[in-house]
């Protein structure tokens, strides 16, 4: 085994860098293009996750290391679909819904995790796996580096996406909601390491520990500071670098293209890997609004499984289609408010309404409304005909399109990717 050196300028060969990404496909494709960056800047890079991505991983020429089951299992399983569908009735039921997701999901990948230790100079973790990821770190001298795609670290400002109260302009009431949805997911997050810990011998830590780690510990946040402005009181090693962008590449779809060439621009609705446990109702819901607006609509089938009825000639059922070719193409996009489908929709300039599920998304939506890019957001259980139509008439206002189109410009003129390899590179210089 093979222990980093100590010294400036250690990593003047390049590094044996291991990138940590759990998830659906959202949370790992920007941990691709992080990847491929720090490979085209000389290191070795291995991205470790769960068996679905191995195909895209090793696609764009990065190692790949399998941990634990399909990440499709998971949320496929009966509690990963009550998680996903039916957590925005009451934010208590589903962190502890969430806990126990990550409870039994944490046991899955730990022998997986423990078995990659003393092979890297250093570790890129995410939220779910940032205590792993130190005890790997701990155990073998590597340097350990946390990614978010959403704040998470209290903040006077508001911008902690766990904060249940909406933002005022710089208080002590943001701090303390902050800090106790922080404390909350400090005790879920730890669970993935508690297992890690034991097999490598190291002493369990408790929430306190995890707290200090997440301060502490340098953390790249891949999104852009135009979105989330850095408050004064954010900790001085987060640093948000632009989004983590995955270009698609030649993907095409005649007749997804034939639509979309046929008539005006289509609104975009799709809720990603949530689920549902009414997808017609939703699906129906979809298309009196689509109709009462006016507007042509693709419906992205996604893990709720919309779609299976029969629909009018101006609105189409999608599976999986590259958001970077599609959003620029539509009208507006209502989505689940998922960090990577959010910034999808900035990236590519038009407007958006977010239909909160769970976790981050209620935070992504009232953001960009407060930029003024996307309609009021509502959550799950309040999706009607009737609050899809005004969020359909709000988005699409010419002017919100427009100041849409304005901030994707600048955002798509940003560079995260080279950003965030500059600054891990310092981080282990």
């Amino acid at each position: 085994m093979r222990t980093p050196c100590s010294g400036a300028g250690r990593y003047a060969a390049g590094m044996r860098v291991l990138l940590i990404a759990v998830g659906s496909r959202g949370d790992v494709q920007p941990l691709v293009a992080l990847g491929i960056g720090l490979r085209d800047a000389g290191h070795e890079v291995t991205l470790c996750s769960t068996p679905d991505f191995g195909d895209m991983v090793s696609g764009h020429g990065l190692g790949f290391a399998a941990i634990g089951i399909s990440a499709t299992e998971v949320m496929d399983s009966e509690l990963g679909r009550t998680w996903l569908g039916h957590s925005s009735h009451n934010p208590f039921v589903e962190l502890h819904r969430f806990r126990e997701i990550v409870k039994t999901w944490g046991v899955l990948i730990a022998d997986d995790l423990a078995a990659l230790v003393g092979r890297h100079d250093l570790i890129v973790s995410g939220l779910l796996t940032a205590t792993a990821a130190q005890a790997l770190a701990e155990s073998s001298g590597a340097r350990h580096a946390i990614a978010l795609l959403a704040p998470y670290e209290p903040t006077r400002a508001g911008w902690a996406s766990l904060q249940p109260a909406a933002p005022e302009a710089w208080s002590r009431r943001n701090l303390a909601s902050g800090s106790f949805g922080a404390w909350f997911l400090a005790g879920v997050v730890r669970l993935p390491g508690v297992r890690v810990r034991e097999l490598l011998g190291l002493p369990r830590e408790g929430r306190r520990r995890v707290r200090r780690l997440f301060r502490e510990t340098p953390t790249l946040l891949g999104f852009s500071p135009a979105v989330v402005p850095p408050p004064a009181d954010w900790p001085a090693g987060h640093t948000a670098t632009g989004y983590w962008v995955l270009d698609s590449g030649s993907w095409r779809d005649p007749d997804l293209e034939e639509f979309l060439d046929a008539g005006e621009p289509p609104v975009y609705v799709g809720f990603g890997s949530m689920s549902a446990h009414d997808a017609d109702d939703t699906v129906a819901a979809v298309v009196t609004a689509l109709a009462r607006t006016g507007r042509r609509g693709l419906i992205s089938s996604g893990g709720a499984g919309l779609g299976g009825r029969s629909l009018p000639d101006d609105v189409r059922v999608v599976g999986s289609v590259p958001h970077d070719r599609l959003f620029p193409r539509c009208a507006a996009v209502i989505h689940h408010g998922g960090a990577g489908t959010t910034a999808a929709a900035l990236l590519a300039g038009v407007p958006q309404g977010v239909v909160a599920h769970i976790g981050d998304q209620p935070f992504w939506g009232r953001r960009v409304a407060e930029l003024g890019v996307a309609a009021a957001p509502i959550r799950r259980h309040q999706l009607t005909a009737d609050s899809l139509t005004a969020m359909i008439t709000e988005a699409t206002d010419p002017a919100r399109a427009g100041r849409a189109a304005a901030l994707g410009e600048q955002l798509r003129a940003e560079d995260g990717v080279a950003r965030a390899v500059a600054q891990l590179t310092e981080t282990v210089a």
